[in-house]
């Protein structure tokens, strides 16, 4: 598939429809976060903050990618839920965490 089919797929009733089954069955959690909590459970693992959590699920993944195995696109086998984090990290993307700046503390002026 190249970037104009793919994105008609994405556009698609069918997609659509398909997107909206796999994140209820799922019950809109993310299944990465899922499956990191259900591993460290196995290895009596402490897990802390924000990873103690199973994140609402955003997006849905293609395992094996759509371009490559376009027969596969609405495969339930194929497809799972992931939050965005998750799915950014299943992808390579790793966008930086904005982190809150502590405002400068300034004379008064008054």
């Amino acid at each position: 598939m190249n970037d104009k089919e793919v994105k008609a797929f994405y556009n698609s009733s069918a997609w659509k429809h398909k997107r909206m089954e796999i994140l209820e069955r799922d019950r809109y959690e993310c299944q990465d976060c899922r499956k990191r909590l259900k591993k460290a459970a196995e290895h009596g693992e402490q897990l802390s903050g924000r990873d103690r959590l199973i994140r609402r699920a955003e997006e849905v993944h293609h395992v094996r990618e759509l371009k490559e195995h376009p027969e596969l696109a609405l495969d339930n086998d194929n497809l799972i839920s992931l939050c965005t984090q998750c799915h950014n990290i299943r992808h390579g993307r790793h966008p930086q965490r904005f982190v809150k700046r502590k405002k400068r503390l300034t004379e008064e002026k008054w």
